[in-house]
């Protein structure tokens, strides 16, 4: 079976773009807390600039950094996945990447307020959509070949 692309991929590149810039917002925050707590590069955390930060404002610095860590850590997984997922089933590929960015913004708003016990309100969220989308483009892939 050919994969044709029609004009209902535009939800899965809107839903891409949408994680791609709550990314780079992520990212933003670190350079404003950078500036904000005085820890310039290459410290990322444990080095000479954040040994001079007092314990709350290494924490809290710390808190923005390990959300943007952990977004870089999975965008890539998530983005193919989408896309992946979004060549078969472009709307409930792009709703999945939808859920994932509430959920991505639930993770990253509780961890900054109140650290990594507080990130288990988007970490679920995300999970389940990251694996939804997984399994679409895995389940569509075997359909439309081994199963064809």
């Amino acid at each position: 079976m050919a994969i044709v692309i029609g004009s209902n991929f535009g939800y899965t590149v809107l839903a891409a773009v949408g994680i791609t810039l709550q990314c780079l917002a992520t990212a933003m925050s670190v350079t404003s807390a950078r500036k904000k707590y005085n820890v310039n590069y290459p410290d990322n955390g444990g080095g000479r600039y954040s040994d001079k930060l007092s314990d709350e404002d290494w924490v809290a610095f710390n808190n923005i950094k390990r959300t943007s860590d952990n977004y870089l850590e999975q965008v890539g997984m998530v983005l193919v996945a989408l896309v992946l997922a979004g060549l078969y089933q472009p709307k409930l590929a792009a709703s999945f990447g939808a859920v994932y960015i509430v959920g991505r913004f639930a993770y990253t708003r509780g961890y900054v307020a109140g650290g990594a016990d507080r990130r288990i309100y988007g970490a679920p969220v995300m999970g389940v959509s990251f694996l939804a989308m997984v399994i679409t483009a895995g389940y569509n892939a075997i359909t439309t070949t081994i199963l064809a």
